[in-house]
């Protein structure tokens, strides 16, 4: 899968590096993700990349700088029902010098499309935090709909706090 910028590809074990585990770690990008409440090692990683390769309803890819072949960060497409045709879409760009240059945008495009085109998916869903905004504003610039909030559904600093559902269905998506 590519765009001009980006490309992603499913992560291998080998992918698993000290700055990956690092990411992993860093309280300003975990922040949002369910992993910010262990400590990740290279190990970790790796384990956790092969356990996503061993699980045909997990779909693990890294997204990478076309141009300079780095790893800034993971999507994934995730709890794929093959009953319903849909699946989950969720990401983290890892790497901080690559916020706010539109890049989760263009992998969330790029993923939903192999979701559609390649999987055969008919929809995709995605959530994020409230507090999240860059995530939500990514995924409505992707052609997603927010289609729910979920009010106090989770703790953030301590506070509870809601998360917004989105998706995007097959035949809306362009």
């Amino acid at each position: 899968m590519n765009s001009e910028r980006l490309y992603l590809r499913p992560l291998c074990p080998g992918d698993a590096s000290p700055a990956y585990a690092a990411w992993l770690n860093d309280p300003e990008v975990n922040r949002f993700l369910e992993i910010r409440h262990q400590h990740h090692s290279v190990e970790s990683c790796h384990q956790f990349v092969e356990s996503m390769n061993d699980d045909p309803v997990q779909h693990l890819f890294g997204i990478f700088l076309a141009e300079m072949d780095e790893h800034i960060g993971n999507i994934k497409i995730g709890f794929i029902n093959s009953r319903y045709s849909t699946a989950q879409l969720s990401l983290f760009i890892g790497s901080k010098q690559a916020w706010g240059k539109g890049y989760a945008t263009e992998a969330i495009r790029l993923a939903t499309r192999h979701a559609f085109e390649d999987l055969g998916l008919l929809r995709v869903e995605a959530g994020c935090y409230s507090e999240n905004l860059a995530s939500l504003k990514a995924f409505m610039k992707s052609g997603y709909t927010v289609e729910g909030f979920f009010r106090k559904n989770v703790v953030l600093d301590g506070k509870r706090q809601g998360c917004f559902w989105l998706g995007v269905l097959k035949d809306e998506w362009q």
